[in-house]
């Protein structure tokens, strides 16, 4: 690596490792309970980063996402779209992660 060049590293391809998650395309919370979080290498799960210059702000932004999401269930029934692709795969045309096809959501007001 050469001096000022930008280093990019894929935490989705840790987070998607089955030598670190094993079934990792399962959704699975209780992967994350109190129970079971000493199992996970906490380098290999770096949502914000790791080390002295990781997130300073991932507490507040994890606080944040879990009272917005909270929010707009409470309010709003959200499923896919006819749009969607089901089963969903990634695209392979992006760095960034993104549904082939898009990620298409219905919103239905449950008032």
């Amino acid at each position: 690596i050469r001096k000022g060049e930008a280093l990019s590293i894929p935490a989705w391809c840790f987070h998607h490792d089955p030598e670190y998650f094993p079934d990792p395309e399962r959704f699975d919370p209780d992967r994350f309970s109190d129970e079971n979080k000493h199992l996970i290498n906490p380098l290999a799960y770096m949502p914000f980063g790791v080390g002295p210059r990781n997130c300073i702000g991932s507490r507040f932004a994890l606080c944040e996402l879990k009272v917005l999401l909270y929010q707009i269930l409470l309010h709003i029934e959200v499923s896919p779209s006819p749009k969607t692709q089901l089963p969903s795969k990634l695209s392979a045309e992006s760095f960034n992660l993104r549904l082939q096809g898009g990620h298409w959501l219905t919103f239905k007001s449950r008032d």
